[in-house]
């Protein structure tokens, strides 16, 4: 019984093998129509990843065309082989304002949209993996780069023909060969971004390989958000329209600046109500009349004291982030002390631009990466400055967020004179000290 059981085993596993080889062999037909079909329970379908979500309680959506101002929160784009230009522009902003996004190509349409993301996406041929599926050249077997939460009982990935990362800026290779990254992942602002080199990792006969299955599964939690979490599954020809939202997510933000992004969020569709004809013109009368009784109330009924027009005038504001207002305040110890620490964060960025000769290093360069530039332009005090201030430098959110009048964030003045003092040291080993008084 024992043998018997043995023997079945290494016959299915040995199924498993040639069906898995069969996939690969017919992986150089990519524009087939039904590839990557969520409804597909095919060889080249997704219906076993569409599974995979549903059982871990998302809901999945698989969109014909994608409005980018629909996307909220909890929802997570999942963009697989686009056959359209994925623009730019639109996915930085929505992964910058608190998006979550997944994006699986290697000759679709995203390249210069991952480019935005700081990647290179390039056609290698045959990557050069340690070791290939069945010894087959077209299925190099990808292998863990680092720990990483996408790599917890990740042991190899299998790809099909896949194409390669290159030059990861700002984010963190995860899996990949000896010549290139084929999964990466990385943060803008307040949102997370996964980039996959090979779409073919999702489809039915892949997700058989338990390194893929357990690889889907680790990307879907990381990028979950809340109980109602939805897949955003856009595959193929989509049209995308629209523009992000400006704002999505704020990791800092409490159940009042919830509660008011609720109400915009209302505000924002209830502009695309069509009112009917009799509609308007009862809304146009009403508002005449509103107007007129405003203007009777506002002229004098009898004669009074020369009218300048000073009531007319209006006072702008000053503004919340305004430096020197901040300052004064932070000198009365009335002011938002985690503003200021944004500033500081900010003349840091300028400098150490300054010093490296790249744009906005704090978020397109890694830790290790930035403090050897630095210690190799500025000297090894420069670097140690670095080092003790980068990730509380990162972890602030920007100078806009913190002034705005719905932030919960706060920072403690102790936590504040720290802060102040090592960016005074970092400054100083830069050339442009700051007063330390």
């Amino acid at each position: 019984m024992t043998g018997g059981g043995a023997s079945g085993f290494g016959l299915r596993a040995l199924a498993r093998r040639i069906a898995i080889a069969c996939v690969v062999l017919a992986g150089t037909a990519r524009a087939d129509s039904t590839d990557y079909d969520p409804l597909s329970h095919a060889w080249n379908g997704m219906a076993d990843f569409v599974s995979l979500a549903k059982g871990d309680g998302l809901e999945v959506d698989a969109v014909s065309t994608l409005e980018w101002d629909q996307l909220d929160a909890d929802d997570i784009l999942f963009l697989v082989y686009p056959l359209q230009r994925v623009d730019p522009a639109r996915l930085s902003a929505f992964v910058q304002a608190g998006g979550q996004v997944v994006v699986a190509d290697d000759f679709g349409e995203s390249k210069d949209a991952l480019a935005a993301l700081g990647l290179l996406r390039a056609d290698v041929g045959t990557p050069h993996a340690s070791h290939y599926f069945a010894n087959h050249l077209f299925a190099p077997i990808a292998t863990p780069l680092v720990q990483h939460p996408l790599t917890e009982g990740v042991t190899d990935v299998v790809t099909n023909h896949p194409a390669v990362l290159r030059d990861v800026q700002g984010a963190t290779a995860i899996v990949g060969f000896d010549d290139g990254a084929v999964v990466v992942a990385g943060e803008r602002g307040t949102g997370r971004f996964v980039a996959l080199s090979d779409p073919s990792i999702f489809i039915n006969q892949m997700q058989r390989v338990p390194g893929n299955l357990q690889l889907a599964t680790n990307i879907l939690r990381w990028l979950r958000r809340g109980d109602h979490a939805r897949v955003v599954l856009l595959r193929g020809d989509v049209p995308m329209y629209g523009d992000p939202k400006p704002f999505i997510y704020d990791p800092h933000g409490g159940a009042v600046s919830k509660s008011i992004d609720g109400l915009n969020e209302w505000l924002f569709a209830a502009h695309e109500w069509l009112l009917t004809a009799p509609a308007m013109k009862g809304l146009a009368a009403s508002l005449a009349a509103v107007l007129l009784v405003l203007a009777m109330i506002a002229l004098p009924v009898r004669r009074g004291p020369r009218i300048d027009g000073a009531w007319l005038r209006f006072g702008r504001p000053a503004r919340r982030d305004e430096p020197h207002g901040l300052v004064a305040q932070a000198a009365r110890n009335t002011g938002p002390l985690l503003v200021i620490a944004c500033m500081l964060r900010d003349q840091v960025q300028a400098q150490l631009a300054a010093a490296t000769g790249r744009p906005e290093p704090l978020y397109t360069v890694a830790e290790a990466e930035l403090v050897a530039q630095l210690s190799n332009a500025k000297g090894t005090e420069a670097g140690v400055a670095l080092a003790r201030v980068y990730r509380r430098l990162r972890a602030l959110p920007s100078r806009s967020q913190a002034a705005a009048p719905w932030s919960a964030g706060h920072l403690a003045r102790r936590d504040f004179d720290t802060l102040y003092r090592d960016v005074a040291v970092l400054c100083r080993t830069l050339g442009a000290p700051l007063s330390e008084a």
